[in-house]
């Protein structure tokens, strides 16, 4: 089963797109917007992946390509979150 999301990485000291090859090009994740120091994507995860496993392996491959950068991811799961609902259709 897989997990939708919208995962944000937040970077210093590495190129965008040193970022993009990473996460787009090795890990499958979809570039939805980008700037100078973040990459916003989509995706999923699969096989019970946990958000804080896919995160050591996106931060583990960006400091293997480039050891001073910092990094952080933010993930935002799409497939249930909270809504509002209004008006007088049931």
């Amino acid at each position: 089963m897989s997990r939708f999301y919208q995962l944000e990485v937040d970077f210093e000291n590495i190129s965008l797109e040193e970022v993009k090859k990473i996460v787009c090009e090795r890990f499958g994740w979809r570039e939805a917007d980008a700037t100078f120091n973040y990459l916003l994507c989509e995706g999923s995860l699969y096989g019970g992946q946990t958000e804080e496993d896919a995160h050591e392996e996106i931060y583990t491959a960006l400091k293997n390509a480039k050891p001073d950068c910092r990094a952080k991811t933010i993930w935002t799961y799409l497939e249930d979150l909270p809504h509002n609902e209004f008006g007088d259709l049931q």
